[in-house]
């Protein structure tokens, strides 16, 4: 851990980067976190997709909170994607006070989207039944 905060690259879909983010994001620990977040947005290949996963970030002041828009900004700049996935009840917090939640666009997961649903096929018309009238034998 470095001054307080740990980063890692976690497994995703091809094209997409998580950046994990573990511990104080904080006026100490700013520059580890704008080094590993423009690393991120420089990686060979560049990513289509940047996840930031904040599942394990403990704490961000506005100086964790100024580099995250930094990178968000960045990545806009490079046509990459910029994600905040679960952030912390904290982060979370920090979004809402600063206004900051709607610049951010949030990951639901870190994981693999949900595969398509198939189609169900052709529907059936609705049979109504008359208010107070017994159901038919087919409910």
């Amino acid at each position: 851990m470095e001054s307080g905060l740990s980063t890692n690259h976690r497994p995703a879909l091809p094209g997409t980067l998580v950046l994990a983010l573990a511990g104080y994001a904080d006026v100490d620990t700013a520059p580890a976190l704008a080094r590993a977040l423009q690393g991120a947005l420089t990686a060979t290949p560049p990513p289509h997709t940047l996840v930031i996963d904040c599942a394990e970030l403990d704490f961000c002041s506005a100086a964790g909170l100024n580099e995250l828009l930094r990178a968000r900004r960045g990545a806009a700049e490079a046509g990459i994607v910029f994600r905040l996935a679960a952030p912390s009840r904290q982060v979370s917090r920090l979004l809402d006070v600063t206004g900051t939640a709607t610049v951010f666009e949030l990951a639901t997961s870190t994981q693999a989207p949900p595969r398509p649903l198939r189609p169900l096929g052709p529907l059936r018309p609705l049979r109504l039944v008359p208010r107070g009238s017994a159901p038919p034998d087919w409910c």
